[in-house]
């Protein structure tokens, strides 16, 4: 009998986890239900993954969705951020809708600081929606930079799009913008804010369209642009381009004269961290952008001959050249649009700016019309401790990828392949980076 007991006691300390502070917490049951999105009927999928994040330890659960659309798990008390995806083939698709498709279908749904424990009701709902799956991609970025002493801190910093299509498709006036939004999530939401902690935009002085603020639009801090008429700059089916923040060898030590003509030695102690985009052949050079505007520049912002300048159509950050968040508190989409339609657009200062501290300095953000968007990728941090709200509908991108040492590390993120075809490669594109991408330890640089 006391053997028995034993074993008992066991099994119940297995049951259950242990917190921080060495007590024990049980479980609690909660439930989700999964519907599509009205379109569809609000009908109820199978097998749609569901994963859950703890956001203050980082520990995941999952399951799938069964014939009911509900997936049931034992949780841990605690507040999550919850996404589902779900792909259909074509096949799959055409019996479900009635819909002939070229290729797959993704199906993807989120939600952001989502409290369970014994108060919070006892299941969640999630609609899954459907978003544009794009030709063109946002492949890989490298936002970590490398070491700050030992190698090269931001300087090395790209970006790289890929054509996902069968055919070339010309990068002229294809945009790259850097998503505003808040970068923490504190521990009471403000006024000005939607219950997950981002900027609510339908209180933005000037927001034309109130209802659909915060899933019609994305808002901009920064856009840059592929120079060209037309048709200047191919890009063939299977095939990458790099964008460099600077377009050098960051391998080597920098040597450069500053605006008082002193020479200046940015170096680099261990070449290993970082990278040689000599011969990237698009770079972000600021310095013109900058001295027109009056501004200073950076002096490690140097402009490689060999390189083309990427536009700057849009601007209200205060950084002096490319400058990604180390940290990874970023958003960026991808889309085509000319020098009319974006001045076409309204640029709104932050939803907290009040009327009466408007000024001529206040800053404004490009509202850009998801229905442009080609493709977007959101960032989070590494520290889900430390995670900033999304600023991505779901309908653009219903996930997030981070990447794993966090700043500095040297580390990128890119997409996962789907296929190879000959010398042509095809990377995953479902509208969820947190199945889409991975993380490496060293960026891939290759010029093709």
């Amino acid at each position: 009998m006391k053997r028995f007991l034993m074993l008992c006691m066991c099994v119940f300390t297995i049951a259950c986890s242990k917190d921080d502070d060495g007590d024990f917490v049980a479980p609690i049951s909660h439930s989700f239900h999964v519907l599509f999105e009205e379109s569809y009927g609000n009908s109820k999928p199978v097998g749609a993954e569901l994963i859950m994040t703890n956001r203050e330890d980082g520990k995941k659960y999952s399951g799938t969705s069964d014939s009911e659309g509900e997936v049931a798990l034992d949780v841990i008390p605690g507040v999550y951020n919850i996404n589902v995806s779900l792909i259909l083939s074509k096949e799959e698709y055409l019996e479900f809708s009635g819909q002939e498709v070229q290729g797959d279908v993704s199906f993807n749904a989120s939600l952001e600081g989502v409290a369970i424990n014994q108060e919070s009701e006892t299941f969640t709902e999630l609609v899954l929606t459907t978003g544009r799956i794009g030709d063109l991609l946002i492949k890989q970025i490298y936002y970590a930079g490398s070491d700050v002493r030992l190698g090269a801190l931001y300087r090395d910093q790209f970006f790289e799009i890929h054509n996902n299509s069968n055919e070339t498709i010309y990068l002229d006036g294809l945009c790259f913008a850097q998503i505003y939004g808040e970068a923490s999530m504190s521990g009471e939401t403000e006024p000005f804010q939607l219950p997950n902690g981002q900027l609510d935009w339908s209180q933005a002085i000037g927001q034309g369209d109130v209802e659909n603020a915060n899933t019609a639009y994305v808002y901009s801090d920064e856009v840059l642009r592929f120079p060209g008429s037309g048709q200047e700059y191919p890009l063939e089916s299977g095939k990458s381009v790099i964008v460099a923040a600077t377009a050098i060898n960051h391998k080597a030590p920098l040597v450069v004269v500053d605006d008082e003509g002193e020479e200046k030695v940015f170096e680099v102690q261990e070449p290993e961290r970082t990278i040689d985009l000599s011969t990237a052949p698009f770079e972000a050079y600021y310095r013109p952008f900058q001295e027109s505007q009056g501004s200073s520049y950076l002096d490690s912002d140097i402009d490689n001959p060999n390189a083309v300048n990427m536009e700057i159509v849009f601007k209200s950050y205060g950084g002096k050249d490319l400058i990604l968040d180390t940290n990874g508190r970023d958003a960026f989409v991808i889309f085509k649009a000319d020098t009319e339609t974006v001045a076409s657009w309204d640029a709104l200062p932050s939803p907290e700016t009040l009327i009466g501290n408007i000024n001529e300095n206040t800053s404004a953000y490009l509202q850009i019309p998801v229905d442009v968007v080609i493709d977007g990728v959101e960032l989070q941090r590494n520290d889900p401790a430390k995670a900033k709200p999304k600023r991505l509908p779901d309908t653009v991108d219903a996930g997030e990828i981070a990447n794993i040492l966090g700043a500095y590390s040297s580390e990128s993120v890119i997409r996962k392949v789907s296929k190879k075809v000959g010398d042509k490669t095809f990377y995953q594109d479902t509208n969820n980076s947190s199945n889409d991408f991975k993380v490496l330890e060293h960026p891939e640089v290759i010029i093709e």
